[in-house]
């Protein structure tokens, strides 16, 4: 199995199409100046080790009461109070991260380049248990508190137990040959475990046996070339608002909206996209492979806005704050979209090593991790 990282994609994808016609329309948008309404003010950072280092991970903070949880490809991981950056613990492990971080009850989760889970006490640090896995983890596990759901990169799914990290079942997914560099997060609603997978699919588990409930393609192999076949469903699915909805996007396929009990599709949007997509106001948002930001109605009967200023800048996942829309790009800047018609209102740059992991909004403050290591805490205010 061979990897090419969802940048490599988006630019040879824009290389077929442009036909070489256009030298300039490959290259990322230039960022436009406009007329800010709000302002982005850090409240607190924290900087924690080489952060995403050199691959192409996209360790993600997690949030669980009133702390927030780090981790870096370099082995360290973190606790610090969400409010003020105060940090709680911090702990230096010979491992190298890869994916994280997972989070439920007494437990943190973290998956490594050397195809483990570790399982660690949420309030010392401590390594609990550690279990092997066939190949790398990409992802953050995640748990119910019964069973810990792990997707490694070769496409296999364990059920681990949540004590003693034993393996309960596992489930073996056709890789393709290509593949971009990343694993869809598992996604647990009660015994549910859904996950998408790199043949395009989203497959839906009993979490206790990892018996398979439903399935359901989101993207179809199709095209001459390795990379125009290319389908993975890579970014994190999203629970809609109303707990019985699911929504998967995949690359050159579509957006998905799909019953989370009998995985009946709801409604379905042609899309490209290779990062998970965030809902409020009655819409869902939703970042195109070519850095398009889109708005569509949460009951799929049509598209309100579209937003292309920041082409090919490589963003983030979106995420719902205060109002408005966010997402990050490969220079490190935070962009700030108005909910009603996608217009810029804000910007700042908060890692010039970048922005990949998604962002996390929590009550009056929205949490970005960069690239480099540095968490920072921003409040989003008038001008």
């Amino acid at each position: 199995m061979r990897f090419i990282s969802a940048v490599s994609v988006v630019l040879a994808s824009a290389l077929m199409v442009a036909c070489a016609s256009d030298p300039t329309s490959r290259e990322p948008a230039k960022l436009t100046d406009f007329q800010a309404e709000k302002k982005l003010k850090e409240a607190w950072s924290y900087s924690l080790g080489d952060g995403q280092a050199e691959a192409y991970h996209r360790i993600t903070p997690a949030i669980d009461g009133d702390e927030i949880f780090i981790a870096s490809s370099n082995g360290k991981v973190a606790a610090l109070k969400k409010a003020n950056g105060k940090k709680v613990w911090k702990e230096s492990y010979d491992l190298r991260i890869s994916g994280g971080v997972g989070v439920f009850g007494t437990l943190l989760f973290v998956g490594t380049s050397d195809g483990e889970v570790v399982a660690l006490d949420r309030l010392t640090g401590d390594i609990v248990w550690r279990a092997p896995m066939s190949s790398e983890v990409l992802s953050a596990p995640q748990s119910n508190g019964s069973v810990v759901v792990v997707q490694t990169y070769s496409g296999e799914v364990q059920g681990l137990n949540f004590d003693d990290g034993k393996l309960l079942w596992s489930y073996s997914s056709q890789v393709p040959r290509l593949t971009l560099r990343g694993t869809s997060t598992p996604k647990v609603v009660g015994d549910i475990a859904m996950i998408g997978f790199a043949n395009g699919r989203v497959i839906a588990f009993d979490i206790n046996n990892g018996t398979e409930l439903w399935e359901q393609r989101i993207s179809v192999s199709q095209g001459s070339t390795e990379i125009e076949r290319l389908v993975d469903v890579d970014g994190r699915l999203l629970v809609m608002e109303d707990g019985q909805t699911v929504v998967a996007t995949g690359y050159q396929g579509q957006v998905m909206a799909i019953d989370i009990r009998s995985g009946r599709p709801l409604w379905v949007k042609d899309a490209s996209s290779y990062v998970g997509a965030a809902d409020n106001f009655g819409n869902v948002f939703v970042v195109s492979a070519d850095g398009s930001v889109n708005a569509i109605e949460d009951n799929g009967q049509g598209a309100l806005w579209t937003q292309t200023v920041l082409a090919r800048r490589e963003l983030t996942e979106p995420v719902v704050f205060e109002g408005a829309i966010g997402v990050g790009d490969f220079e490190g800047y935070l962009h700030m979209l108005a909910k009603d018609d996608g217009r810029l209102i804000a910007r700042t740059r908060a890692d010039s090593d970048g922005l990949r992991a998604p962002m996390i909004a929590d009550g009056k403050l929205l949490y970005v991790y960069g690239n480099s290591g540095e968490l920072i805490a921003y409040k989003l205010q008038d001008r």
